[in-house]
């Protein structure tokens, strides 16, 4: 009896330790993930020199001391300036396919490169606020008082969050972003990895709390968005998106009020909506800031 009991004793311990460790590690993923370029994505790997773009490296500086080195690309006759901000794993160089386009019609660009890039760790949008906050200090100093906002993917969801807070933000496209941190994470475990709810996520989101110092629970901008009436919104999501599913553009959309868009073409992979159809995204994406960042 004494030896089952040991054995049992045993199998518990170490499937307790298996389970931490593997919580340890998928919550590592969040918030380490790997940054790189990649041009099949991003296009532009260069920096604005690859588009002949006129520019400056600017380090902006958050209330937790880290310095986010980032692109400021100024326009010759200014109608507005425009944050953009980039996704999960992703750099400042996310918003370039974009930068052209808005930069020639005239708005400034400043592509916020966000704290994973400078010694911090992804939080999906929860500390990423500090990042936003900092870069907005930095825009409102420089005396910018026509700001709109545009995210990618994470910089979508920290983009709805930040404009809902800060209502000196005039206008905000968000492209593939999602509702809840959390639903996008375990819906991705359960098709990348096949694994259900239980028992392994609510440890992962144990440990990844622990580990972010934030409850992710909280990182729902789905929360946030009618909180940003009476200012215009534009949802950008392909219909057949691989990673964050076309259910988060419409419950973000329907969460929303007026003035609110959505243009969902038939791509199927993440955040390439530029990549399928480069013209109608530039297209789009100048005409709401030229109408709505007045």
């Amino acid at each position: 009896m004494k030896r089952i009991l040991k054995l049992t004793s045993f199998i518990l311990l170490f499937s307790i330790i298996l389970l931490l460790g593997i919580a340890y590690y998928f919550s590592g993923l969040v918030l380490y993930p790997k940054v790189r370029c990649n041009p099949d994505h991003h296009v532009f790997c260069q920096g604005p020199k690859e588009l002949g773009l006129n520019f400056e490296e600017v380090t902006i500086t958050t209330e937790d001391k880290l310095n986010l080195v980032s692109y400021w690309i100024p326009a010759k006759q200014s109608k507005g300036t425009i944050l953009m901000v980039h996704g999960h794993g992703g750099q400042r160089n996310e918003g370039l396919r974009f930068a052209t386009s808005l930069n020639k019609v005239g708005f400034n660009l400043l592509l916020l490169s966000l704290r994973r890039n400078h010694g911090g760790y992804a939080t999906m949008g929860g500390l990423e606020q500090k990042d936003v906050d900092a870069a907005l200090q930095f825009l409102k100093a420089k005396g910018e008082t026509k700001i709109g906002i545009f995210g990618f993917s994470m910089g979508s969801a920290t983009s709805i969050i930040a404009m809902a807070n800060h209502p000196e933000i005039k206008a905000g496209l968000f492209s593939s972003g999602y509702g809840s941190a959390m639903d996008v994470l375990i819906e991705s475990a359960k098709r990348d990895f096949g694994i259900p709810y239980y028992p392994l996520l609510p440890v992962v989101k144990w440990v990844l709390d622990y580990r972010s110092g934030i409850d992710m629970d909280t990182v729902r901008p789905i929360d946030h968005i009618t909180n940003i009436h009476p200012r215009p919104i534009a949802i950008f999501h392909c219909k057949m998106d691989d990673y964050v599913n076309y259910h988060h553009a419409e419950d973000l959309f329907a969460a929303a009020k007026e003035p609110k868009s959505l243009w969902a073409p038939e791509c199927n992979r993440h955040e390439r909506i530029w990549n399928f159809n480069p013209k109608e995204a530039e297209e789009r994406s100048v005409s709401f800031f030229i109408t709505y960042l007045k």
